[in-house]
């Protein structure tokens, strides 16, 4: 029978709080008393591709109650380019940027959405710095329920606009607690949620099945929150309690960005405090699971390696110039830390090693402009202008005088006019573009001089972007003064 441990004190308990805590310390806690799982290997091959196909590992959900994108069946992928470049004969990427959202995390995502639409919340609420409240948002609006987010101030646009995109109810402020905690009707969810974290678990189980049921040397992928990398750890143990996996060894290495050299700690060496280190470093609020990474790290035989948000940015390039896959940089890190892995031998170079992607690089638009501009001499030479691809300075204009009025292209042309100088194509093409993004809307037309002209407004997701870009930099303008 299934019950709920507490990482830090080994408590107890059966609640069926679909956001709980430790009731003796308050600590995170995980779901236990599992292990063993009646299923087979053909069973599993018989079964589609996804995340839903591990359900014998996951909470007991009906058919009718699960909310799913698609997630999962991600592409296991021979890196032939990248292990040369690297020195590694039989590299593999775990490629999780394929997820709907851009992110593992859509793995959690569909198990707690599924778990909370079944049990009548109407919404969920999250304080997030990304990923997370982007899946969070894409699943409540796929289950019609209501995503509220509490963002920092130095969320990356990319992020927010795919939040807002979802429909989600965003507020920015750097406090990391919710003040509406104790409403009922919304369930609080952190990178710490147990059922969350069950979801996070099925990249271990679909990266052994996809080898044939057979574990890798060593499994590379960030350290993040903790909880990613010690619920791959606890896949494999299940698989080898289950009868799954032969008891052939697999090492996690677990990495980490911070400024600095970048170094390799002794096997289960501790991880080190929860802090910013790089600016390219995401993190979803803290280190739930650091604890408990740094136990799977020990018990696997493995360790962990920091690398350098330098490091990083060169992987990135890297990555995306050999294997065709775009990652932000936290997934880029792991390729970031192979060389430093190789070098201080805790990866040999004929080792099976699966490097987990975690998200897509154009959820970062920080990191894509950093990129940017150490490859814009291949721009140049090609004569293509290279632009971050944000929400400029003449998008947010033509929106702010959308917020005053409606308006027709020609017109606003004539008062962007009086502030930059800009032909009418390009109105109409800024105007085609916020059409696409959502930011506004037709809302019929007008004749002007006997031409029959459409009139656009802001849309509502056009005037919380407004709203949400005005706080972003209020701590900017209060600096300032």
């Amino acid at each position: 029978m299934a019950f709920l441990r507490c990482i830090k004190c080994s408590h107890t308990t059966d609640t069926r709080d679909l956001a709980p805590s430790c009731p003796k310390c308050g600590s995170a806690v995980i779901v236990a008393g599992a292990e063993v799982v009646s299923v087979s290997r053909a069973q599993l091959d018989d079964l589609p591709a996804g995340v839903w196909r591990y359900r014998a590992f996951l909470p007991e959900i009906a058919n009718e109650n699960i909310i799913t994108l698609g997630e999962g069946a991600t592409p296991l992928l021979r890196a032939e380019r990248l292990g040369e470049a690297l020195g590694l004969r039989r590299l593999l990427l775990k490629d999780e940027s394929r997820n709907p959202t851009g992110s593992f995390l859509d793995r959690g995502s569909t198990v707690l959405v599924s778990l909370a639409s079944r049990s009548g919340v109407q919404g969920c609420a999250c304080v997030t710095t990304g990923n997370l409240g982007a899946s969070l948002a894409a699943y409540c609006a796929k289950a019609n329920v209501r995503a509220r987010l509490r963002v920092d101030p130095n969320t990356d646009q990319g992020k927010l606009f795919q939040m807002l995109a979802y429909g989600a109810e965003i507020e920015a402020s750097s406090d990391n607690t919710f003040g509406s905690r104790t409403d009922h009707r919304f369930l609080t969810v952190t990178a710490a949620n147990p059922y969350l974290l069950e979801g996070e678990k099925t990249t271990g189980l679909e990266l052994v099945q996809e080898l044939g049921w057979k574990a890798p040397d060593v499994v590379v992928v960030p350290v993040g929150t903790g909880g990613h990398l010690s619920m791959i750890w606890r896949s494999l143990v299940q698989m080898r309690q289950s009868g799954l996996l032969d008891g052939s060894s697999c090492r996690l290495l677990g990495v980490r960005l911070e400024d600095g050299t970048s170094r390799a700690s002794a096997p289960g060496g501790n991880l080190p405090s929860a802090g910013r280190g790089s600016p390219l470093v995401e993190l979803e609020s803290e280190h739930f699971f650091l604890s408990e990474a740094e136990k799977s790290m020990a018990e696997s035989g493995g360790t962990q390696i920091i690398t350098t948000g330098a490091q990083t940015l060169l992987a990135m390039g890297l990555l995306a110039r050999t294997e065709g896959i775009f990652a932000e940089p936290s997934s880029a890190s792991v390729v970031a830390s192979l060389s430093e892995a190789v070098r201080s031998g805790h990866i040999e170079k004929g080792e099976t090693v699966i490097c987990v992607i975690t998200g897509a690089g154009l959820k970062d638009t920080k990191a894509v402009s950093r990129l940017a501009r150490q490859t814009r001499r291949v721009a140049l030479r090609e004569g293509i202008a290279m632009r971050s691809p944000t929400i400029g300075e003449t998008k947010l204009a033509i929106l702010r005088l959308l917020l005053r009025r409606p308006g027709y292209g020609y017109e606003l042309w004539h008062l962007l006019g009086s502030m930059r100088r800009i032909s009418t194509a390009s109105v109409y093409q800024h105007l085609s573009e916020l059409e696409g993004l959502s930011l506004i809307r037709r809302r019929g037309f007008v004749l002007v001089q006997g031409r029959e002209r459409a009139v656009y407004e802001l849309t509502k997701k056009g005037a919380d972007l407004l709203k949400m870009l005005d706080r972003l930099a209020l701590p900017s303008r209060e600096r300032a003064q």
